[in-house]
């Protein structure tokens, strides 16, 4: 009877062990790290960087940024040379050396590039080298330091202030991440480890509001990271962490729930990284409301602040729809980076549409076609860049719509850079169920495990976007069995998935579809995705017109006027002496399917320009001569009533529309006319 009391106490023992560990059991892919228990178990794996190779036009935006800004900034922008506070110097010591980083390390590692890695490596060493003993990284607050009276001498000495600052350093963890996911370097663990054991013991005296508001509002990326690191230690304080990170952190969720989106006056970027922040939670709390709130702050934010090239007017602070509003660079490349984590939490296809409308016509649209020179606002309707009047909530000398090197504001110079790298590293997954899927659509090569630790490489040959299909074929690997998974974008209604030539299925729009099949070498997995000419409505019932995941734009000629700096990162002005004021026919508007005439042209390794569009497509406009340049900006967009838009008695002309990221000058939201 006494040793079976024993047993019972000592089984009781351990079954109180057990509740109160927490448990830290893998998640089911055998191949890859993914999210360990109590996180929720991920239905999409990120891929180590350096598995997917670009390929075509996306392979050569790659060696055009490591060719031009990207690859030289720190030889040409004092702001993250050698003197940067990050490798232990006297200069820029905040989010500039940290942001500019979180786009060289993917492209260093995506290209195998040494050179850009030599670079990457001297920052990544120094902050991994000076880890004090607490666990602190990162500039250290000199007191002793006196400051110039000039625009950098102030900002110096507001940095002195906020050098231990969280947000910078949010920064840095993802740079880490990137590093360690591209080289396997173990004491990246050790380091963000012991870094966070640091901010745990400094978090409540020293909350993420103590140096900056930033941090406050971005801390759904300092809460990103620490999933990151838990889901390679197991660590429980990274848990508790976590749980403080949340409370502290700005509720974008309630945020998103609040009823009235036109009175929201945000900062843009704030909003790019805070459409993350509750689905990073959810993963945590499991609560569906956060993944609610995540569409429903989108929906709102498009219906009354959105732009027709996927995101929303802030010029810095949320702007409303008029199209000649503004959207900051750094707002574009951080809510991609927010679909892109949000599409591998949920599995959701939209996240997937949504990415893919941003980055394929906001992000080539902020470049110089030779990546010499970035924007600091984009317009809808951007008809000249030049230092005239503009309506933003914020200026900067009236050089926000300039093409150049620190136009605007240089966050911007410092942050773009992620965009086209990271794109790139999220065009193929791992899934649970150890297969592969291929989510957003671009020309490339991946080479993954699948299966039971069975190694395999797909290349990826299409012209899309500009052309609707795409084949997969299988170039390297032992015949094997595992699931294959694609995106169905939500403007497809006649998908077509073919495997070695012979129809598999007719998915439905907005899903992902599975081909599940035993593979071998030489099998051609195709997807057909038939674009159709559609009409979307916006500001003043303006029309844009798309064509799959692009919107086409009435594209300008464009004169450069080099007004500042040295080539080729020079500051521009651009113009032209093309009309611009059209009304779209209202039977184009009305009758898509049957007007517009699409011409397709062969996809060149640089098609985001004027010349060498691959589509072009034919309609009919008639000039508006009450329309009119009002300062920099085209004046205000005539209504365009439903059923009686204005009817001239002028001839309608044939005008060419061309995919929005070919333009720098452009029409892309037009008046209805008769």
């Amino acid at each position: 009877m006494y040793s079976t009391k024993k047993l019972l106490r000592n089984l009781s023992l351990i079954l109180i062990i057990m509740i109160l560990t927490p448990l830290t059991i893998q998640a089911k892919n055998i191949n890859y790290i993914s999210n360990r228990e109590p996180l929720i178990e991920n239905p999409y794996i990120a891929l180590p960087i350096g598995s997917i190779k670009p390929k075509g036009w996306i392979g050569h935006q790659l060696k055009l940024a490591a060719k031009g800004m990207t690859g030289h900034l720190d030889e040409i922008w004092k702001d993250v040379d050698s003197n940067n506070g990050w490798l232990g110097g006297s200069g820029d010591a905040w989010e500039r050396g940290p942001y500019w980083l979180d786009g060289l390390v993917p492209l260093a590692y995506i290209l195998n590039d040494k050179e850009l890695i030599k670079k990457a490596k001297k920052w990544i060493d120094y902050s991994l080298d000076h880890q004090q003993a607490d666990g602190y990284f990162g500039p250290v607050p000199d007191t002793s330091r006196a400051f110039e009276d000039s625009k950098w001498g102030r900002r110096q000495k507001w940095q002195e202030k906020a050098k231990q600052d969280w947000w910078p350093h949010m920064v840095m963890l993802k740079v880490t991440q990137s590093y360690y996911e591209a080289t396997q370097d173990e004491q990246v663990l050790d380091f963000m480890t012991k870094y966070f054991q640091y901010q745990l013991k400094q978090i409540k005296q020293k909350p993420l509001n103590h140096w900056t508001h930033w941090a406050k509002s971005r801390g759904g990326e300092n809460l990103a990271s620490i999933y990151w690191l838990y889901n390679y230690t197991g660590d429980p304080f990274l848990i508790e962490l976590g749980e403080i990170i949340f409370e502290q952190t700005l509720s974008w969720t309630e945020r998103f729930e609040s009823a009235d989106a036109q009175d929201w006056d945000w900062h843009g970027v704030n909003t790019g990284m805070g459409v993350k922040q509750p689905g990073v939670w959810y993963q945590y709390s499991k609560d569906d409301r956060y993944l609610k709130a995540v569409k429903t702050g989108v929906d709102k934010l498009m219906k009354n602040h959105g732009q027709v090239y996927g995101l929303w007017a802030a010029d810095e602070l949320l702007a409303g729809k008029d199209p000649t509003r503004g959207t900051e660079s750094c707002t574009v490349v951080e809510y991609m980076f927010s679909l892109e984590t949000m599409l591998q939490i949920s599995g959701d296809p939209e996240y997937g549409d949504w990415l893919e409308k941003a980055a394929l016509n906001a992000l080539p649209a902020l470049l110089k076609p030779d990546h010499c020179a970035r924007q600091y606002y984009q317009l809808a309707n951007q008809v000249v860049c030049n230092r005239e009047w503009h309506n933003f909530s914020t200026k900067h000398d009236e050089t926000e719509n300039l093409f150049g090197l620190e136009t605007g504001y240089g966050c911007c110079t410092a942050n773009y850079h992620q965009g086209w790298p990271k794109y790139v590293n999220n065009l193929w997954h791992a899934t649970q169920d150890n297969g592969l899927a291929a989510l957003i659509y671009a020309p490339s090569e991946v080479t993954a495990k699948v299966g039971d630790n069975v190694q395999v490489t797909f290349v990826e040959e299409t012209g899309y976007p500009f052309k609707d299909r795409i084949k997969f074929i299988y170039k390297k690997g032992k015949e094997t069995a595992f699931p294959f998974y694609l995106r169905i974008p939500g403007w497809c209604k006649n998908a077509v998935v073919y495997v070695n030539g012979k129809e598999y299925g007719k998915p439905q729009a907005g899903s992902i579809t599975k081909v599940t099949r035993r593979w071998k070498k030489g099998d051609v997995l195709e997807l057909h995705l038939p674009m159709k000419v559609q009409i979307s409505f916006w500001h003043e019932r303006s029309a844009a017109v798309e064509r799959g995941p692009l919107v086409y734009a009435l594209g300008l000629k464009e004169e450069w006027k080099k007004i500042a700096g040295d080539e080729p990162y020079a500051d521009y002005e651009v113009y032209s002496k093309d009309p611009w004021n059209y009304g779209l026919m209202r039977n184009y508007i009305n009758h898509p399917d049957t007007t517009f005439i699409v011409k397709e042209f062969e996809v060149t390794d640089l098609p985001w320009t004027l010349e060498n569009a691959p589509v072009k497509i034919i309609a009919k406009a008639k000039k508006m001569p009450e329309w009119q340049m009002y300062g920099g900006i085209t004046g205000p967009i005539p209504y365009s009533p439903y059923w009686y838009p204005k009817k001239y008695k002028h001839a309608a002309k044939e005008i060419e529309l061309v995919p929005y990221g070919c333009t720098k000058l452009r029409v892309a939201a037009f008046p209805a006319v008769r």
